[in-house]
């Protein structure tokens, strides 16, 4: 059996048109037939049946169209982890890097450049992941380096001794809204309670969540806010807010196109920010040299930063 007949099968399961499912595979209709025909004396059973107009699939058909499914799966997710075992095989020094969202979007494309101008031999393997799975990961061995946001108020609980880190830097979290009339924001902390402000909010319990929930309970005043949308990514309430649809908030670097064109300003005074230390950590039981090399170019980096 291939993995092609699968897949053919699954075009035409979806499309019930030999012709439609042969465009969308880039196949002749003859060559797509033969190789459902194929599929089916290889199971020893018919799946389609061919008597009717659109075809439809037979029971056997209609059960093995999920078993065909969960095959493909097992099978791209053979070849994923087949491709970065050998890249570690063939001599590559590939370090793996968990790095939470809006970092994604800001520190790491830069980072990553000057990695590959100056470290070239050294090739990052990066994963988008909220704080949770990235300490999880820490904590399993599964990546050699996290990279993430730090409050002194809201610590990563991570051994120290166990797993040292560097801080890189630090940026503003601050509240934005999208430009409203006369170059002001359309929507500005603290509301009223007569007409709150649309919130666009973080899930509860995520990182930047807490954070903003820490802000308000310390404000030296209360907020009139309506929680009308919520999301674990920073780059959703980034679309929302620019759309005109409320006031969140957003780590300062992300947004810094948006605040220089106009689209976006700040929506509230000093009172709802706070800093957020941007650090990198790493298991001081790692054994991957690549990772040794990679945490002595970014201490060098963290140093000249801070002199």
């Amino acid at each position: 059996m291939e993995a092609k007949w699968l897949e053919d099968f699954l075009s035409l399961a979806e499309s019930r048109s030999f012709s439609r499912a042969a465009h969308d595979r880039h196949l002749t209709q003859s060559a797509l037939s033969r190789r459902i025909a194929a599929l089916e004396a290889w199971l020893g059973a018919q799946l389609i049946d061919r008597s009717v107009s659109p075809i439809r699939l037979t029971s056997t058909g209609i059960m093995f169209r999920g078993q065909a499914a969960e095959i493909l799966r097992g099978i791209y997710a053979a070849r994923t982890l087949a491709h970065g075992h050998e890249l570690v095989a063939d001599g590559v020094e590939v370090v793996r890097m968990s790095v939470v969202h809006p970092l994604l979007f800001t520190l790491v494309p830069n980072q990553l450049r000057q990695i590959r101008a100056e470290l070239g031999h050294v090739k990052a393997k990066v994963q988008a992941v909220n704080v949770p799975d990235g300490v999880r990961a820490m904590v399993e061995g599964e990546t050699d380096l996290f990279l993430a946001y730090h409050h002194p108020h809201l610590p990563i609980v991570l051994d120290p001794n166990r797993f040292p880190f560097l801080s890189l830097g630090s940026e503003r979290f601050i509240p934005v809204s999208a430009v409203g009339p006369n170059d002001g924001p359309l929507f500005q902390l603290p509301g009223d309670s007569a007409e709150p402000v649309p919130f666009m909010a973080y899930a509860p319990g995520t990182f930047l969540g807490n954070v903003v929930e820490m802000l308000l309970l310390n404000a030296s005043r209360p907020c009139a806010l309506q929680r009308v949308f919520e999301t674990h990514l920073s780059e959703a309430v980034k679309a929302m807010v620019v759309a005109g649809n409320g006031l969140g908030w957003l780590p300062e670097n992300s947004i810094a196109r948006e605040m220089r064109e106009k689209s976006m300003t700040f929506a509230g005074g000093e009172q709802w920010t706070t800093q957020l230390e941007i650090c990198v950590y790493r298991s001081s039981d790692t054994q991957n040299a690549a990772a040794d090399e990679l945490w002595g170019w970014l201490a060098k980096s963290a140093a000249s930063n801070h002199p």
